[in-house]
């Protein structure tokens, strides 16, 4: 009966050692995109693959995101089986909330685009209020950040955004912190 309480308790102090270490810290994983789909993808670090899930950084808008091939970088942690990322990293293009166009890039030479410069007023679920010193402008951020634009910008802070205006608004297809 001793023995097999001894067992016991050792079961339980290593599942309570591996539970503290997997949730106690963040992690980076590197590597390729193989498949994605509107809250996540599949990242292949070249020595395994794992599911991760985008939502809190892109949403339900994974697919504008994040391509097939590409290389990324992503920090979070497991839980449940997969891997929970708090931000994501495109090589070459920057942090998830630094996508789109390049720092000190001027207007699109598309037909309708246009890059904004300014100070974020206000700030709800899948948008912000721009003021960029000559008239203030309601930012429809949804393509960009799902219904998570207040966990990726604040009211204060200085931005740059692409896109064009629509219907009374500017839809934004890049939001870059200054």
């Amino acid at each position: 009966m001793r023995k097999r309480n001894l067992y016991y308790l050792l079961a339980a102090i290593l599942v309570s050692a591996c539970n503290a270490t997997q949730g106690s810290g963040r992690t980076t994983l590197s590597g390729e995109v193989e498949r994605v789909w509107e809250d996540g993808f599949r990242l292949n670090t070249g020595q395994r693959s794992v599911t991760v899930d985008s939502w809190d950084v892109f949403g339900d808008n994974t697919r504008s995101q994040v391509r097939v091939g590409q290389r990324v970088n992503v920090s979070g942690e497991m839980s449940g089986g997969e891997f929970d990322a708090s931000s994501i990293t495109i090589a070459g293009e920057g942090s998830a909330s630094q996508r789109g166009a390049s720092a000190g890039s001027g207007p699109q030479a598309e037909a309708g685009r246009e890059t904004l410069t300014g100070t974020i007023e206000r700030v709800w679920e899948d948008g912000f209020r721009l003021n960029t010193g000559q008239r203030t402008v309601n930012v429809d951020s949804w393509d960009i950040f799902g219904d998570n634009t207040r966990s990726r910008v604040s009211a204060g802070q200085r931005v740059r955004v692409s896109g064009e205006m629509s219907g009374g608004e500017f839809d934004a297809t890049a939001v870059n912190p200054l």
